[in-house]
């Protein structure tokens, strides 16, 4: 008896427990996309918008790293999905564009860097990954002393496949970095990824009978130039 009910309780936690984890699936205009819910990180949820999928990272502290005279700070985070293109259409490359705000001061070793890397593996048909990686689009610039207004920052990375898939798995790896000298004093650094755009390059895939007709044009076309080559070589 004490078995039985011991038994059932366990199944009862079972029933009850949430799962770690869990697929999620967002079906867009021209393809879809999968990820672990339980994985997103510090990017939070995404969502597509077109030929986009983007993400807005929110929360406190967020997705930052700060240093004020704490030495090199770093915080890391990444995300995977798996991108699949709707009936009709290929995937032939990929763009990420992130951004978001920073300030440093002080004197010494002080400043932010953004890195990390876009990784692209297509999977139908299957090859290997291609990988790039992010980094800024312009330098970044110190603030006078105790000034703690945020300036904007712009990274990319870029993908191209050498042919095109249906299917790949997308990785972005990222990297935010703040720096002081340990100990030291007044100084302060700060930077934070407010967005992170990845646009996808879809094409549509032509049907057969667009190939007949061009191939049907293309005959016609040959033709009537063959035909005029005869005619002037007989005038």
């Amino acid at each position: 008896m004490k078995q039985s009910t011991l038994a059932l309780a366990l199944l009862g936690a079972l029933a009850t427990t949430p799962a770690s984890a869990a697929i999620q699936t967002l079906s867009g205009n021209f393809f879809d996309i999968s990820y672990d819910n339980a994985q997103v990180g510090l990017f939070g949820t995404p969502t597509i918008a077109g030929n986009v999928v983007q993400w807005f990272p929110s929360g406190s502290p967020g997705f930052s790293a700060t240093s004020a005279g704490g030495g090199p700070q770093s915080t890391q985070s990444s995300f995977e999905l798996t991108l699949t293109a709707k009936s009709g259409y290929q995937i032939n490359g990929f763009t990420l564009n992130e951004s978001g705000d920073y300030y440093y001061f002080g004197s010494g070793l002080v400043g932010v860097d953004v890195g990390g890397a876009l990784r692209v593996t297509p999977q139908a048909p299957s090859s290997g990954t291609v990988t790039s990686p992010i980094t800024e689009t312009g330098a970044f610039t110190s603030n006078p002393l105790f000034d703690f207004n945020t300036k904007n920052w712009n990274a990319t990375a870029s993908v191209g496949l050498t042919a095109p898939t249906i299917k790949a798995n997308v990785v972005i790896d990222n990297l935010l970095s703040a720096y002081t000298p340990l100990g030291s004093f007044p100084t302060d650094s700060f930077i934070e990824k407010k967005e992170a755009f990845l646009s996808v390059n879809v094409r549509a895939v032509p049907e057969p009978a667009s190939y007949a007709i061009f191939l049907v044009g293309l005959a016609g076309l040959i033709g009537i130039v063959a035909n005029r080559r005869r005619k002037t070589q007989v005038d």
